[in-house]
């Protein structure tokens, strides 16, 4: 008993714990929850007990009953909830498991919140940590995968038995007498864990008497590994990202394709898993195909799956979430427009050509005759059949064929905006303003229009 004890005050020290500290502790009534549950409410920190009923048994809410009772006896608070995971499940098209996981997981986050508790302790042990290595191992994962579960992770969650084997637990349980309720469902063939858990652990048990303990050393070492890796990912994705916003990521291709392929994999999932997070981890193929295409300097509009989209433009490649909406609005000029949608920001200001400084314009700044402006003026998408004088040309031109010649990439064809005063375009933003709202030498007033990166600011 003593080494249990010591090994959780280790791992709460380690995680900078001051003796005071608030913890919510995940209680499902089993043996391994009970245990740790006795372990920190011996050690003195100030526990709540938290259990959420799944619903998944006609009996569940006898485990809800039994962990209201033990935290009664130990006179510590207590919240519980039911909630229907099987509905969950079909609802989001997910299994199980994974259901159960989320709601678990987004309920004690809500527990921790409500009390103002900093840590959330969870009951997984050194074979629950085996049994992820191997689950892991069968769906392909890689080193981050194989690393398994942290001790302490994001700052809050702790597991302080990660390093406990469940013998172990169980010896602590009979030598206090602590009751404890046994859950069915953990011996359900459906489950692929228990599956791992009672037909393959015993196999690899078979070849290797000491597997568990090894699953944990290749576990930690990889962890470790990954670790490492993934700092250098991060200095990575600080070079290769040229642009970003919430539904867009731009890449420098010549910078990423110059790191080792191993970071360039991780690089480009970060960006998939960052722009497509409820979708899950990103597999290698998925990641590779994304990798080819840039290597390839493939310039064709691709579909990454997810609600993805990605294309190469010079020697950019950009990865894409969804389409925007069509934009139609006016305002008053002089003035400010945000389209909060877009993540952009148009402002209108009138100034005597006195004070203009034209070695300032740019394709997201221009020039605009302000008489011939007006001073009300329309801010829209494109749409099809649009024609407009570029600034310089004598004739018109179809903005379709505008936006290929200017290689621009049909990808980011939502983000073009038109300015317009009625149906004539006077700006297409942020490439060329129009040749017919030039400013002239008889110009008395300059509507000096600016397009920039809007983040809520």
């Amino acid at each position: 008993m003593e080494a249990i004890v010591a090994n959780v005050r280790q791992v709460l020290q380690e995680a900078g714990l001051e003796t005071d500290a608030s913890l919510v502790v995940a209680a499902s009534g089993g043996v391994d929850s009970t245990v740790l549950l006795d372990v920190l409410d011996g050690l003195g920190y100030r526990l709540h007990v938290a259990h959420l009923d799944h619903a998944l048994r006609s009996n569940s809410a006898d485990d809800s009953r039994f962990v209201a009772n033990e935290a009664k006896r130990r006179g510590l608070p207590c919240s519980i909830e039911r909630l229907d995971v099987r509905a969950y499940a079909r609802t989001e098209g997910l299994s199980l498991e994974e259901a159960g996981r989320r709601q678990r997981y987004a309920f004690l986050d809500q527990v921790a919140d409500r009390i103002g508790a900093e840590f959330i302790a969870l009951g997984h042990h050194a074979d629950d940590q085996a049994e992820t290595v191997v689950l892991r191992l069968l769906r392909g994962s890689g080193a981050t995968g194989l690393g398994g579960m942290e001790i302490a992770r994001e700052g809050r969650y702790l597991r302080p038995l990660l390093r406990v084997r469940r013998a172990e637990i169980e010896k602590y349980a009979r030598q206090r007498g602590l009751r404890y309720r046994e859950d069915p469902s953990n011996r359900d063939p459906r489950f692929l864990r228990n599956r791992v858990r009672g037909e393959l652990m015993p196999l690899l048990k078979s070849y290797n008497s000491n597997i568990t303990e090894v699953l944990n050393r290749t576990a930690a070492l990889l962890k470790t590994e990954d670790d490492l890796l993934g700092e250098l990912t991060q200095e990575a994705l600080d070079t290769v990202i040229c642009e970003c916003c919430n539904d867009k990521v731009a890449l420098d291709s010549n910078r990423l394709l110059a790191y080792h392929i191993a970071i360039q994999r991780r690089v480009l999932r970060t960006v998939l898993q960052g722009l497509a997070a409820a979708e899950g981890p990103f597999d290698f193929a998925r990641v590779e195909q994304v990798r080819g295409w840039i290597e390839a300097d493939d310039k064709r509009l691709r579909v990454v799956g997810a609600g993805l989209r990605g294309q190469g433009c010079g020697t950019r490649y950009i990865l894409r979430r969804g389409q925007r909406s069509p934009v139609a609005c006016c305002f008053e000029i002089p003035g400010v427009l945000v389209l909060r949608e877009h993540g952009v920001k148009i402002r209108v200001q009138v100034v005597s050509p006195d004070h203009f400084d034209k070695d300032r314009l740019g394709g997201a700044q221009v020039a605009l005759d302000a008489d011939r402006l007006g001073t009300r003026v329309q801010v829209r998408s494109l749409r099809p059949g649009d024609r407009f004088q570029p600034l310089g040309m004598e004739g018109h031109k179809k903005l379709s064929d505008f936006l290929i010649d200017a290689k621009w990439p049909k990808i980011s064809r939502d983000e073009v905006l038109v300015l317009a005063r009625g149906e004539e375009i006077a700006w297409v933003a942020p490439l060329r303003s129009s040749h017919a709202f030039r400013v002239k030498s008889t110009t008395r007033r300059i509507a000096l229009c600016t397009l920039r990166r809007w983040d809520g600011d």
